[in-house]
């Protein structure tokens, strides 16, 4: 099997979740309270309503059942990647936390203290030594708040350490889907649109997490804003496109084929934007429709391989090696694959492509496009 040895020193794993459920700024309300089957039979207006007090981490196949009920910070990610080298030929060499806001919103005089917060609690975390370096942070964004809510956190970072901001805008028609953002139209907004044009000013990259049919409106402000650097999350979560889920997305073959073939229009147009990358991510994620089991969903690591292999080479032969990075979601598609089987899945899809790929997709390009500075592995 063919590893990253001899490639890059170590892997940068772009896309990492930590938070503690049961402390600020992560604590959360409970939920829980209504069970599935009910939940199911209630049309939709009803069930958009009791879900916002049920477990919709799982319920709308964001993370595994109960996931969210547990602390997970470097040390538990650590533990999760102990036998990643034994895959991998290398070990993480540094992570790159992304906002992990599991709590409600939270209004706009609360939103700077909020990440100010979240920040503080990220830094503090034993990075490096036995532990991997910390590759920067990227801070949530609301489009709702003038200035992305981050403006004051922004200028407050004597580090240098914030590389981007990201925005949960997705709205999704299905009812069992999580909708991120309450804005319909949530890159149109006047006070979205004059906060995004500071971000390349700031040296700040975009990360956008949104749903596959919603890639055309992310085109169009790519091309309104070639400067600014986007970040596509999670290949563009064609959601249902292996499977059903929430309600009745990709319930059927031809609505599945439906679903990659408008992924596929969409990724190419985004390819099309020399401003855009595509983070690999989430490609283990309960959204993409793998099944609705408690755990043991996909099967394994070549069953993986197979099943996103056509995703993932799209990507790359539209994208190019140079525009492609590698984030694993820890923890939040634990309960359908390890650490070490979601690597191998990709080293199986990707190492006939060569070295130059793997040594830009697993590492490379987070360096160059978050401007990170990591110590030296040989000293």
């Amino acid at each position: 099997m063919s590893t990253l040895a001899g490639c890059v020193p170590g892997i940068v794993d772009a896309h990492v979740n930590f938070f503690d459920p049961r402390t600020p700024p992560w604590r959360l309300h409970r939920m829980g309270l209504v069970p599935t089957p009910i939940l199911r039979a209630l049309p939709d207006p009803l069930l958009r309503l009791t879900s916002r007090i049920n477990d919709e981490h799982s319920f709308s196949g964001i993370a595994g059942p109960g996931l969210m009920s547990s602390r997970y910070r470097l040390r538990e990610y650590v533990r999760d990647t102990a036998g990643l080298a034994s895959v991998a030929g290398v070990p993480v060499a540094a992570v790159m936390p992304v906002d992990s806001q599991w709590r409600r919103r939270v209004s706009t005089a609360e939103a700077p203290d909020s990440i100010a917060k979240d920040m503080r609690t990220l830094l503090e975390l034993p990075y490096g030594a036995e532990m991997p370096a910390l590759g920067g942070v990227i801070v949530p964004g609301d489009e709702r708040i003038a200035g992305l809510g981050v403006r004051a956190v922004l200028d407050e970072d004597d580090a240098g350490l914030i590389r981007g901001v990201r925005l949960r805008w997705g709205r999704h028609p299905d009812p069992f889907v999580r909708d991120w953002s309450t804005e319909p139209d949530a890159l149109a907004s006047p006070t979205f649109r004059k906060a995004f044009a500071r971000l390349a000013d700031r040296g700040l990259v975009f990360e956008s997490l949104c749903y596959s049919h919603e890639l055309g409106q992310l085109a169009a402000l790519a091309s309104e804003f070639p400067e600014t650097t986007i970040i596509v999350e999670h290949l563009g979560l064609p959601v249902g496109v292996f499977g059903p889920i929430g309600s009745s997305t990709g319930a059927t073959a031809a609505a599945r084929a439906d679903i990659l073939a408008l992924w596929r229009e969409r990724m190419s147009m985004l390819a099309a934007r020399p401003n855009v990358l595509v983070k690999v991510s989430g490609i283990a994620s309960q959204l993409l429709g793998y099944g609705d089991q408690k755990s043991g969903n996909i099967g394994g690591q070549h069953i993986l391989a197979d099943m996103i292999g056509p995703l993932v080479l799209h990507v790359v032969d539209r994208f190019g090696p140079e525009r492609v990075i590698f984030g694993s979601n820890a923890p939040l598609d634990s309960h359908n694959a390890t650490l070490g089987v979601i690597v191998g899945a990709l080293l199986d899809v990707v190492s006939p492509r060569g070295s130059y790929l793997l040594s830009h997709l697993f590492a490379e390009n987070a360096q160059r496009v978050y401007r990170m500075q990591l110590p030296d592995p040989t000293g």
